[in-house]
């Protein structure tokens, strides 16, 4: 990994520094790489976005989609290390999104392997115009955001999970019951979408 990846990859991974190199991740808990991969992916894709595509530098673009294939990367193996029903199944959602960009993946130089993981031709994606890169990476790119969307979901998913917060109910019961613990939901559902919404902002 060059001095230049590993810098874009240390502030991608910022307050969670031993996931951005594969020395650091050793021994390191599954669950604490996984939701530090949750927010490096969304942080990818925000630089991604912010990107100038008629004026900026092809070098500093590389690196962008580069260090997005890392994060990429890094999220598939802590996801299957968490041995989790739920982390799967959101997993395969977006592994499922990623094939079917797989062609426009492709024509910038990424091939997805059969683990799932993203591959990089440095060489067709270094001849690869900055179109064909911002529309799978631009802000208004549908793969951009619905990675976005698909990351915002796991991390909630995620932090609902852990702080044992329950969904939300259908089943009719009693009119006391129901309302306190409708109240109790919405409290800590706004608790969850507050912290998913704003986290990656505030560690920027």
């Amino acid at each position: 990994m060059s001095l230049i990846i590993s810098g874009y990859m240390r502030q991608l991974y910022k307050g969670n520094a031993y996931g951005a190199t594969a020395t650091g991740r050793e021994g390191q808990p599954a669950h604490s790489l996984f939701s530090a991969d949750l927010k490096a992916i969304r942080r990818a894709v925000k630089e991604l976005g912010e990107y100038d595509y008629d004026d900026g530098e092809g070098s500093e673009l590389m690196d962008k989609v580069q260090a997005f294939v890392n994060t990429y990367n890094n999220y598939l193996d802590s996801a299957k290390g968490m041995d989790n029903e739920d982390v799967s199944r959101y997993l395969n959602k977006m592994k499922k999104l990623t094939k079917e960009h797989a062609d426009e993946l492709g024509e910038i130089g990424i091939s997805i392997k059969s683990n799932g993981q993203l591959k990089i031709d440095k060489k067709k994606l270094q001849d690869t115009g900055r179109y064909q890169v911002s529309v799978l990476f631009s802000e208004n790119a549908e793969y951009a955001q619905m990675t976005e969307k698909q990351m915002k979901q796991t991390e909630r998913m995620y932090l609902r999970n852990n702080l044992n917060i329950p969904k939300q109910s259908t089943d009719k019961k009693e009119s006391g019951d129901s309302a306190q613990t409708t109240l109790q939901v919405q409290s800590a559902q706004q608790m969850v979408n507050s912290f998913v919404g704003n986290h990656i902002d505030c560690m920027l």
